[in-house]
């Protein structure tokens, strides 16, 4: 039998695919049966991968928080263009010459002014009160006036904004602040080299020794290696040739 590496280009996969890959072999190679782990130097690889991938799962954390809080202030933006574009089509009423709708914008203003300043307060304060002035114009109390104004547009505006910030808002990252920043690209390119001589180190040793340790770490490798270059190969487009034209 041949003994070899399964070919991977790990350069095309993803930051994320990347911590992935790292995080099935050490799983995998945790398996091996402890009293074969009599190596010296294959046990310093394996220490030197845990220790950089863990450092790399927290640079991949941190990018999905930044993005995360972008994703977030820009929810918030949205909310606030909602309040703003309620407010100002409440404003265009009041020069109305329609008494009725003078009377549902002198209302409705008296209602504004009790929420007045939300775009100013902090995100759960701003939410609370979204969700309680929304409630407010669709109650039997302020509907009739928002439906006279033909402005219920803006109303659910306001609530599908707010929605969508909740959703997000609720579904940030729990973790607390990370004090550290991180070079993610430098750390993968690090953690890549190890991988690399670690690869290269079991192929060898798996060659020249044919040892338990050497040829299960070896297969462990190469099952995880053969599923992500099989996904790659998925995702690259084949080339059509195109053929000559006819004669």
């Amino acid at each position: 039998m041949t003994i070899k590496l399964e070919s991977l280009r790990t350069t095309d996969l993803t930051n994320m695919e990347v911590g992935q890959l790292m995080n099935r072999h050490l799983n995998d190679l945790s398996t091996i049966d402890p009293k074969w782990l009599t190596d010296a130097p294959y046990n310093d690889y394996m220490k030197q991968l845990t220790n950089k991938s863990a450092i790399f799962q927290k640079a991949l954390a941190q990018v999905r928080k930044n993005q995360e809080t972008e994703k977030i202030s820009i929810a918030d933006g949205n909310r606030d263009k909602a309040l703003d574009a309620f407010n100002r089509a409440l404003r265009l009423y009041a020069v109305s010459d329609e008494p009725s709708e003078i009377e549902a914008v002198r209302i409705l203003g008296i209602l504004m002014g009790s929420h007045k300043n939300l775009a100013r307060q902090n995100y759960e304060a701003e939410t609370i009160g979204i969700d309680k002035l929304v409630s407010d114009l669709e109650s039997a109390n302020y509907s009739e006036k928002v439906a006279l104004l033909n402005i219920g547009r803006y109303v659910a505006r306001m609530k599908a904004a707010n929605q969508n910030f909740k959703t997000l808002f609720s579904g940030r990252m729990v973790t607390g602040a990370m004090t550290e920043t991180y070079d993610v690209q430098a750390i993968r390119k690090e953690l890549l080299k190890q991988y690399s001589d670690f690869t290269v180190y079991v192929l060898a040793m798996a060659k020249a020794l044919d040892t338990p340790l050497f040829n299960t770490a070896l297969t462990l490798l190469n099952t995880a290696r053969k599923y992500y270059a099989d996904m790659l190969a998925r995702r690259t487009p084949v080339k059509v040739a195109k053929e000559k034209p006819a004669v």
